[in-house]
């Protein structure tokens, strides 16, 4: 009797899941099928699903179009390397130090890392704003920061490290630290190893996990994050994909008429990314955490 009614159950969760499964994929098949449609053939927001009448990949050529989101694209990709490699360099000497040395001020700086966690993130926009506008010297400010706009609608400001929220790397690199046997660096020092290349030739490989899970996570929030340079640019050429796809969203009549094809090709050429990333990366995220466990 056991066996019959664990292949329901069996059965039942696999049906569920499936549809449970459509129904997060459901929005991502709509954006890919108008994507494929001409404005003209693109009835209505709302029918189930758009089916095309004819297949045209005119509006993915518009994407990677010089007067499209050519540049938007390349921007947002370039964002996405550069918070990548700097997180994670940050994390690693920070969570070192932190986790190897010992020194005046040690316990205040973790209180600090822990406590800005539970800052919400919408509380430092105002301040961050303003900080950015009265940076002297720059944008026509004077050195009281004066007179100007700062590096408001400045390229520069997609690649200025503002968030808080790369210091939750730093603490959980340095509790990866703390389970990691010393007496492989010690034998690496007395072999004649220098720090640097200890670093790079046993200490990375070995903590393979958590610097995967610190870059995976940092490139995605990077890659999807459409306020900050929606907040402070304006010039397309200048913003990132997912900010103009914001903008585009907020103001459909860019196109000079509701050309939601378009939208859709800039959407999923948005997701995509993210998606292959989680996909052939997932079970490296899982590794780290667990790596990373919260040791005294």
């Amino acid at each position: 009797m056991k066996k019959p009614a664990r292949a329901v159950t069996k059965a039942v969760w696999l049906v569920s899941m499936t549809a449970v499964s459509l129904l997060f994929a459901y929005p991502f098949l709509y954006s890919i099928l108008g994507s494929l449609m001409l404005k003209a053939d693109f009835g209505n927001m709302g029918t189930l699903l758009p089916i095309p009448q004819s297949v045209t990949f005119k509006n993915y050529g518009y994407v990677f179009s010089v007067d499209g989101g050519a540049a938007p694209l390349f921007n947002s990709l370039q964002r996405a390397a550069w918070y990548t490699l700097w997180t994670v360099a940050m994390s690693i000497l920070c969570g070192y130090v932190l986790a190897r040395y010992e020194f005046r001020g040690k316990k205040f700086f973790i209180f600090v890392i822990v406590a800005a966690q539970v800052v919400p993130s919408v509380l430092t926009l105002l301040p961050s704003y303003i900080l950015v506008s009265r940076l002297p010297f720059l944008g026509g400010n004077n050195w009281m920061g004066q007179g100007g706009h700062g590096l408001i609608n400045n390229k520069l400001m997609l690649f200025l490290p503002l968030g808080w929220g790369s210091l939750m790397w730093v603490f959980l690199f340095t509790q990866s630290m703390k389970s990691f046997p010393r007496a492989i660096e010690e034998a690496a020092e007395i072999d004649g190893c220098g720090f640097w290349r200890m670093m790079v030739r046993i200490l990375l490989p070995l903590q393979g996990p958590i610097v995967a899970v610190i870059a995976i996570n940092t490139a995605l929030g990077n890659w999807n994050d459409w306020l900050t340079p929606f907040l402070y640019i304006n010039n397309v050429a200048d913003s990132t994909l997912t900010a103009w796809l914001a903008t585009l969203t907020s103001n459909l009549q860019q196109f000079g008429d509701k050309d939601y094809p378009k939208v859709f090709a800039l959407a999923t050429m948005a997701v995509i990314p993210p998606f292959l990333i989680f996909l052939f990366f997932q079970k490296y995220i899982i590794q780290g955490i667990a790596s990373a466990g919260v040791k005294g």
